[in-house]
């Protein structure tokens, strides 16, 4: 048993935690080799417990080096392992890309671990090089150990963020799901053209950021799969957000003038309905999709620029294999991307787009195909129980196996992080605490079980500081929820901003907490896609909706607006202590929602966002977490189209906007 226990530590299988209502939980030895089972181990071999201790522990004393090396950029320090034997000797280092190419006594060089196996002492020193570039770089070293090889990660002490030590910048954004923007000219769900009037309309009055749904690649042949947070490849875009009217910068004119005059674009449009209908208006988009192709296979313009994309993409994405015709999709979303950022540049955002990394993908996509060797066999990823869950939930994500994340020097989540920074100013991670641990969900013995996982945290955070140096890109990480303490202090000192949710931001009491209070370096929001729209919340018109749709019952219904009450007078109460304006519980939600905007906007909080949602005055949630079928979730699109809220609201975003700045 002590074998196994050991074990468990190595491959990161939990031992504790404490619940959201401060109990103690430890995890059954039950749960623990169930959780072990799932990442393929089979435990009633002795041998192979054995075998799998001296790999994950023993073994990288007696290599030097590890596939990667961990280095500090600015120091140029790292560790290496070597039998105490060769602590007199020397070694050549030479990693060409950095620039480094030299020779070092190890005796002089600092003894900072040791390990004895078998009598034998093995010592681990650092060696400090002095400031190297940030990247990734090949390194061999070579003395009386022999020649061995690594990865060297020269990795800055922060992320990217000009913001993070600057107080007189506080960029002001707005949020949105991109497909629920409503407008003539899409085909019934929000598309690139349309994110472009977005921007300039923003723009236009100020803003600095807007901050997407996941534009993940979801299910052409299930289009009713629309959850963007359940995708089927996280490294590539989904195609209906392609504007079918701006296509001439990438296809051509020729092109372009053959699709118009030969497609019947115009036809079969759905404009007007509150719900989308995913699989209609996926049906009309790919049939386009296909002429679309076929007319610039005729003048394939910049078909360089194409093959190159391609090429570029396979060294990323593992050698992922898709269709010509699926490359095509991938090509035109990639550059009506591009062409969105460029366009917040030039419109003279701070930042631009932020896109938005899903916690996971699904087990029958893309994604899981590519890369399914570093999955676990039967486990998903879920939460623990909390007061919304108390049996916890199960998100129905395969989860990673801590181990195999490792292969090929982390090149899954390198090509993860890479790809969802391509063509943006900032990357908000879904649920960060990933990073570090992940609740499992799985069945053992007919018993559903869950505990904590944990993951290679250093490495995966490694990779977001380089590649958004990289990328000049800031990293938001969504840490909502129970936060291990240690991922909340590497977040801070890694210049993560964190991600705040007016609802959720209270004292002890009960009661919201002052503006002081609020974490300076975070974004600030009123609401997500998780939680109700401020118009239903002060309502309480989204209690009417989960009573219709029959989410909760005429009982469950009275005791929740009996809660809202007191919420609403809690919220009334911080309005008069922080401008001492004289609200009640009639006054128009508009009112209410400018009101504790314009308080935020003083905030210390770096970041800022408008909900799109709310300047819609939307009482529809967009998901109701724990509905999969019960509510149409991801399918509500705006009331009004874009210039009309924009209009309506432009004094109100230019006087944030004015707050932010001052």
């Amino acid at each position: 048993m002590e074998g196994l226990q050991q074990l468990f530590y190595l491959h990161g299988i939990g031992f504790d935690f404490v619940k959201y209502d401060g109990e103690h939980v430890v995890f059954d030895n039950l749960t623990r080799q169930a959780a072990l089972e799932c990442c393929g181990v089979n435990l009633h071999d002795p041998q192979t417990i054995e075998n799998l201790n001296f790999e994950l522990d023993i073994a990288p004393w007696t290599r030097v080096v590890e596939e990667v090396t961990l280095c500090s950029s600015e120091s140029g320090k790292f560790l290496l392992k070597i039998h105490e034997s060769f602590k007199h000797s020397m070694v050549g280092i030479k990693a060409q890309a950095a620039g480094i190419d030299t020779t070092i006594l190890l005796s002089a060089c600092e003894e900072v671990g040791e390990y004895i196996h078998n009598g034998e002492r093995y010592i681990g020193v650092d060696v400090v090089l002095g400031q190297l570039p940030i990247g990734y770089f090949d390194m061999t070293l070579e003395g009386a150990f022999g020649e061995v090889s690594s990865e060297l990660w020269s990795v800055p002490k922060h992320c990217y963020n000009p913001y993070y030590n600057d107080s007189n910048k506080k960029p002001l954004g707005i949020s949105l799901q991109l497909y629920t923007l409503k407008s003539d000219r899409n085909y019934g769900i929000g598309d690139f053209a349309d994110l472009k009037q977005l921007i300039d309309l923003f723009a236009l009055q100020g803003g600095d950021f807007v901050l997407l749904n996941p534009l993940h690649l979801l299910f052409s042949d299930s289009p009713e799969e629309a959850s963007p947070y359940s995708p089927s490849h996280r490294c590539l875009i989904n195609p209906l957000y392609i504007a079918l009217d701006d296509i001439e910068q990438t296809v051509g004119n020729d092109c372009t003038q053959r699709f118009t005059s030969t497609a019947d674009v115009g036809s079969g449009r759905v404009t007007s309905s509150k719900f989308i209908d995913y699989t209609k208006t996926s049906n009309l988009k790919y049939k386009l999709f296909e002429r679309l192709y076929e007319c610039w296979l005729e003048s394939p313009y910049r078909m360089d620029c194409f093959n190159q994309f391609i090429d570029e993409k396979q060294v990323i994405l593992n050698g992922l294999e898709l269709s010509r015709f699926e490359w095509f999709l991938q090509w035109l979303c990639s550059e009506q991307l591009a062409s969105c950022q460029a366009l917040c540049i030039a419109k003279g955002m701070e930042i631009g787009l932020v896109n938005d990394l899903a916690v996971g993908c699904t087990g029958g996509g893309v994604e899981f195909g590519c890369y399914q060797s570093c999955f676990t066999e039967k486990a998903n990823i879920g939460a623990p129980p909390d007061p919304w869950a108390e049996q916890g939930q199960n998100w129905g994500m395969p989860a990673l196996n801590p181990i195999r994340i490792k292969q090929n020097k982390f090149a899954y989540f390198k090509s993860l992080v890479r790809s969802n920074l391509n063509h943006v100013g900032a990357l908000r991670i879904d649920h960060v605490m990933s990073l570090r641990r992940l609740w499992w969900c799985f069945n053992s013995e007919g018993r559903d079980l869950g505990c904590y996982v944990y993951y290679p945290f250093d490495y995966l955070l490694a990779i977001l500081k380089i590649e958004s140096h990289l990328h000049h890109s800031l990293v938001i990480g969504e840490d909502l929820g129970v936060v291990p303490p240690e991922v909340t202090q590497a977040l801070h000192e890694s210049a993560i901003f964190g991600n705040t949710l007016f609802y959720f931001e209270k004292n002890h009491e009960g009661e919201f907490k002052a503006t002081e209070e609020l974490r300076e370096n975070a974004l600030i929001m009123v609401a997500n896609h998780d939680v109700p729209p401020f118009h239903g919340w002060w309502t309480e018109k989204d209690i009417d909706i989960k009573y219709e749709y029959g989410l909760v019952d005429k009982h469950q219904s009275h005791h929740q607006k009996h809660a809202r009450t007191v919420e609403k007078q809690r919220l009334v109460k911080w309005l008069s202590e922080h401008d001492g304006a004289d609200f009640d519980m009639s006054a128009d939600s508009q009112d209410v929602y400018r009101a504790v905007m314009q308080i935020l906007a003083k905030s210390p909080s770096k970041l800022l966002a408008i909900q799109l949602d709310d300047l819609d005055s939307q009482a529809f949630p967009v998901n109701i977490p724990g509905t999969n079928k019960e509510y149409p979730n991801w399918r509500r699109k705006l009331n009004h189209e874009l210039d009309e809220l924009f209009e309506f609201n432009k004094n109100f975003i230019q006087h944030l906007n004015a707050t932010r700045k001052q």
